[in-house]
């Protein structure tokens, strides 16, 4: 039986305090293409695995400072490490032993002795699980931005339509406006050409009401080319659109 090899570039961390076991465990992994390091205590595979986490622990639960299975809780409890796949390497043939190590997070679980081909079967079975997760996390890193996009791309669509229904009203009101106000601004200014003539209350009032109708045509003029959606507070909760832009970018045009 052939056992597949690694996918893709892969680092694994060996926890064992017997040399020898060490040494012929590297071999195999390196022979099959692996990148092996060794430590021997809890401690130095602590400092390792914070310092540069490695794709795949082999860990023995029997070592100097203490037992495996407290370190590989450890790690799985923290967030930086909770996806670090671990491989107990172990002794001890109870089923109590091999319940307490899976429960306490590991990935997977080998009896000393083991068979070489089963040692690299289980490797590349937690290997393509890691592999699995990361991909399962790039595409739904992915779809996450596709859906910013998507809602991004949405609230650009109703910006648009909302401006062009602006640009709709403004061109009513442009032809429903313009002509009744031209005619009460004429009006107005033919008075007050003759402004010797009239009382001067009532000069007041024609030059309040040419006053007025420049504005609205200034109004509607500014509807007409309006190329924004902001709102200004009119009332508290209650917005309007703000027509000063276009007035403050003609002014920055003209400065430039």
């Amino acid at each position: 039986m052939t056992v597949p090899g690694p996918v893709g570039p892969a680092c694994i961390l060996l926890v064992e305090d017997d040399p020898l076991q060490a040494a012929v465990v590297t071999d195999l992994l390196a022979l099959h293409g692996y990148a092996v390091s060794t430590k021997r205590t809890l401690a130095e595979a602590r400092e390792e695995v914070q310092g540069m986490p490695p794709d795949l622990l082999l860990l023995d639960r029997i070592l100097p400072d203490g037992d495996g299975a407290a370190l590989c809780r450890e790690l799985k409890a923290e967030e930086a490490t909770r996806e670090l796949q671990i491989i107990l390497l172990t002794a001890r043939d109870r089923v109590e032993d091999r319940v307490e190590g899976l429960l306490g997070g590991a990935d997977d679980y080998i009896l000393k002795p083991f068979h070489p081909e089963e040692l690299l079967a289980r490797v590349h079975g937690c290997l393509r699980t890691l592999s699995l997760q990361r991909e399962l996390k790039y595409k739904a890193e992915e779809l996450a931005q596709k859906n910013q996009e998507l809602v991004e791309t949405q609230a650009r669509l109703i910006r648009a339509e909302r401006l062009a229904a602006i640009g709709e009203i403004g061109l009513t009101i442009r032809h429903e406006i313009n002509n009744p106000l031209g005619t009460v601004l004429g009006q107005a200014e033919l008075l007050l050409a003759q402004a010797e003539t009239l009382a001067p209350e009532v000069r007041q009032k024609l030059a309040a009401i040419s006053r007025a109708s420049l504005r609205i045509r200034d109004v509607v003029k500014r509807l007409e080319v309006i190329r924004d959606d902001r709102t200004v507070e009119y009332l508290p909760g209650v917005s309007m659109i703000d027509l000063r832009p276009g007035e403050l970018e003609k002014g920055q045009g003209e400065k430039a």
